[in-house]
């Protein structure tokens, strides 16, 4: 027990980042107003209550990626880079969806900032402790269990409403993997204008989803080519319905699971109704996302005879992944080395307490079995 013990602290040491939430005192949020960013032609590319950093990326409602250059109060210059048309090839190659979709894996929602609440419903932008935001949570609860799924809705408070919420969400979505969920939700809204969040769909005043991903983490292409996964599906059903996806410092927990999705509801200024709508929409197009995700992970079944069948290969999230696995396990072997060399002073006293732990501790586990039988 414990060499398990050992090797679990370990693990989480070594594969934690140092910024496992944004550095005290520098909020991934604004404390009053928005950002507005800029291209080269004066357009306004995005707003946003968020935080905008000198390389912070975003990808349109048409799919046009532009990254930050520059930063200065509440204005931002961004380049406009290329059209990601991978995104729209993916909505093309939506499957329809079907009623038939045995075993359907779990899923789990939480809310890092609880106390997040919309004006024109709630009467206030913020409600600690009984923020409305979890009631958005409900709606988008409720109906994927309508549509057959398990999920998990956490409402575990994680106040005040600071740079270190996500230090304390952290352990609210450490307790959520134990159920081995297949995707993760942090259901949040900005604090933006109310023109960049508003839309109408089916008749219904709709609050506009921004994704948000975090390039501070080693899973981040397999969390951008999943963000870009949820958009294709949204915008094959629901145009619209997806604003953008931000790509932002920080890492928001995805770090320790690539399906882990920061999702903006509207804003502060839409009425909960739109962002109960709203959240009732991205849940019907979450079965088309788990059947892509199904389709593209077919190699990696155990099927006879799957090598040989089309579209056996690998897809590039799967690639990137394993590369993610890889990383995370050299993380954990190097950090081990590191840390016996500098508790022991040289690699040969290194190596020998490495070889006294290993020996002694599989002899206690070896005859503490003995003793069971």
């Amino acid at each position: 027990m414990r060499c398990f013990a050992f090797l679990i602290a370990l693990l989480l040491i070594c594969s934690a980042p140092a910024n496992a939430s944004l550095p005290d005192g520098d909020s991934d949020e604004l404390e009053s107003g928005y950002i507005t960013i800029i291209d080269e032609a004066g357009e306004i590319v995005m707003q946003t209550g968020r935080n905008v950093r000198p390389g912070d990326q975003y990808i349109s409602e048409e799919n046009h990626l532009y990254e930050v250059t520059a930063v200065e109060g509440l204005s931002a210059k961004a380049r406009f880079i290329r059209t990601e048309t991978d995104i729209a090839m993916e909505a093309s190659a939506i499957p329809a969806q079907t009623q038939s979709n045995p075993a359907l894996p779990i899923i789990s929602v939480y809310h890092t900032h609880t106390d997040e609440s919309y004006i024109p419903t709630d009467g206030r932008s913020s409600i600690p402790g009984r923020g409305t935001i979890m009631l958005v949570g409900d709606v988008f609860t409720n109906r994927l269990r309508e549509l057959g799924y398990e999920v998990n809705h956490s409402k575990t408070l994680h106040d005040p409403h600071d740079a270190n919420a996500y230090h304390r969400s952290r352990r609210t979505f450490m307790k959520l993997l134990q159920n081995q969920p297949v995707a993760l939700f942090d259901l949040h809204r900005d604090s933006g204008p109310l023109s960049a969040y508003s839309v109408t769909i089916n008749g219904k005043p709709t609050a506009k989803i921004l994704l948000v991903v975090g390039w501070q983490n080693q899973n981040r292409r397999t969390t951008l080519n999943y963000a870009k996964r949820i958009k294709a599906a949204a915008d094959a059903k629901y145009r619209g319905l997806i604003r953008g996806i931000f790509v932002a410092r920080g890492n928001y927990n995805q770090d320790l699971n690539p399906r882990a999705m920061l999702v903006e509801v509207g804003t502060q200024y839409n009425s909960r109704d739109a962002a109960e709508h709203s959240v009732a929409l991205l849940a019907d197009v979450v079965p088309s996302i788990l059947q892509i995700s199904a389709r593209n992970s077919a190699s990696a079944s155990p099927v006879e005879g799957a090598a040989d069948q089309p579209g056996a290969a690998e897809s590039p999230a799967e690639e990137s992944y394993a590369g993610d696995l890889l990383y995370i396990i050299g993380a954990v072997v190097i950090g081990g080395l590191g840390y016996l060399y500098l508790s022991t002073g040289s690699w040969n006293e290194a190596i020998n307490k490495l070889n006294r732990f290993i020996k002694y501790e599989f002899r206690d586990i070896f005859n503490s079995r003995r003793r069971r039988k």
